[in-house]
């Protein structure tokens, strides 16, 4: 008897093992009733299956980060065709000058920041996978509308309402990859969604802007600058349509995702200290405190504009090379290469970044370098460098686009408190660093100064050596918990504790 009592304990042991194995390993399957429940749980640091998390990553590359990329490559197509239109034909059409000229560029930054803030709010309390993809469709209609401008007074109206309609996607598309991605993950993304949508539409940029001028000029009697923004434009606008069937909004609302995928994909966000507030909402006072009043807001404005600063050689690369004797089409085509080098430096970093967990050494870094490259090119015979040195130099300073994804997904994650602050946050932060440079720019950068733009490279100079010291002061402050943003409201494992 006893023996046999033996035995039965001995199964049931072993069955109790396996059910508790089993359940264990299928954790990921537990209905989840609420997002709090996994608050509740989140120093239970649940089970998740590696198997669903890929398929579910996979998803969301091809779907969130894909249809991101591409509407940020478009929208900077569109936003960067002044240079490739100017010298196509619009200066002499529209009779702009050079200052003129510069306050057309600059004047999209105004609707951009004006616009910024409030867009990115409404992004982050409605839905995502409405609000982007609609104001792709609404920023390619006003792109074709630009083709009609009879003078520069025209070209102002469009290209303000431009900066409008364009305002909420790159801080609303951090946003989003802020609520779906782990922060291993976080800068390989924004790195690829910043190089394909950046670097990459000035390589393509050049390429469409070239084949334009070279085949379009003159047909049905339209200008090749103005065919430019109604091919650009309307490419826009299939894109914005494409979004509406790829975008997803939330982790807990997406209804592409499987049961399993959504329960995994709010586990991934819960279950780590940037993500524990990324579902609370926080008060105005909050907000306003974590953003206004601390310090670290400032500093990172002055950064990032400091890194925006360094892209104004890639930008004007092309009237270099034209007033350098190149052609237009020769010109616009060259930008493929530089841009495409860009992307692949910053791709590079990004994965460096994400490995080690280091942004500011690597923004340091990056900034060093690219400083004393623009102090080459500036001193070396006044800015009137040589063909050779001007390529060298617009390959080296490239390495200045890896530093400015790296400076933004920084940003995303110093706000990661809570859901409305981290919004915000990075919309405040991004607009005022994007309006600084493009200001600045329409004295420093002047067309006018081409092709030595002496002024524009010193500039450029200063402002990355400005950069290393306030990443290292930043990261200071960070390390050392100074003034960080707060979230308002405690969790609710946090208020058990």
């Amino acid at each position: 008897m006893e023996h046999s009592s033996i035995n039965v304990s001995s199964d049931n042991l072993d069955t109790n093992t396996k059910q508790e194995n089993s359940v264990a390993h299928n954790a990921h399957v537990v209905k989840l009733d609420s997002v709090n429940d996994i608050g509740e749980k989140y120093d239970e640091k649940p089970y998740i299956d590696p198997d669903i998390q890929k398929k579910l990553v996979r998803k969301l590359d091809l779907r969130i980060v894909a249809w991101c990329s591409l509407a940020l490559f478009v929208n900077n197509i569109n936003r960067y065709n002044m240079q490739n239109a100017f010298i196509m034909g619009m200066d002499k059409d529209l009779n702009i000058d050079s200052i003129a000229y510069n306050w057309a560029v600059s004047i999209y930054f105004v609707g951009f920041t004006i616009f910024k803030i409030p867009g990115n709010i409404v992004v982050a309390r409605f839905s995502p996978r409405w609000i982007l993809p609609s104001v792709t469709v609404l920023w390619g209609i006003v792109d074709c509308l630009i083709s009609t401008c009879r003078d520069y007074k025209g070209l102002l109206v469009a290209r303000f309402m431009l900066g409008v309609a364009q305002s909420p996607l790159y801080a609303g598309a951090i946003f989003l990859f802020g609520c779906w991605y782990t922060p291993s993950e976080l800068a390989k993304r924004v790195s690829v969604f910043a190089a394909v949508g950046m670097l990459l539409s000035g390589a393509f940029g050049g390429l469409i802007a070239g084949a334009i001028s070279d085949t379009l000029e003159g047909v049905h009697g339209i200008a090749s600058w103005k065919w430019l923004f109604i091919i650009e434009g309307l490419v826009s606008v299939g894109v914005g349509l494409v979004g509406f069937l790829l975008l997803g909004d939330y982790p807990h609302n997406t209804r592409w995702l499987s049961p399993n995928e959504r329960n995994v994909a709010i586990l991934r966000v819960k279950g780590r200290d940037i993500g524990k507030a990324y579902f609370k909402r926080s008060n105005w006072k909050t907000i306003l405190e974590n953003i206004l009043l601390k310090p670290l807001t400032w500093l990172m404005i002055i950064n990032l504009a400091c890194l925006f600063f360094g892209i104004n050689l890639m930008l004007n690369f092309a009237i270099i090379l034209r007033d350098s004797g190149f052609s237009p089409s020769v010109s616009n085509y060259m930008l493929t290469p530089l841009n495409g080098f860009a992307t692949i430096v910053s791709l590079v970093f990004a994965w460096t970044s994400d490995r080690t967990m280091d942004r500011a050494f690597h923004i340091a870094a990056l900034q060093c370098f690219t400083a004393i490259w623009f102090l080459v090119l500036a001193v070396v015979n006044k800015g009137n460098n040589s063909i050779g040195l001007l390529f060298v130099g617009a390959y080296a300073t490239a390495a200045n686009s890896a530093a400015s994804c790296l400076g933004v997904t920084w940003t995303n994650e110093i706000y990661a408190v809570d859901n409305d602050t981290r919004a915000i946050g990075i919309a405040f932060v991004v607009a005022i660093a994007f309006i600084i440079p493009n200001f600045v720019n329409v004295k420093t950068w002047l067309v006018t100064d081409s092709p030595e733009f002496w002024l524009g490279k010193i500039t450029c100079m200063a402002v990355s050596f400005a950069s290393v010291v306030l990443t290292i002061v930043i990261w200071f402050l960070i390390r050392k918990q100074f003034m960080l943003p707060k979230s308002g409201k405690k969790s609710n494992h946090e208020e058990r504790k």
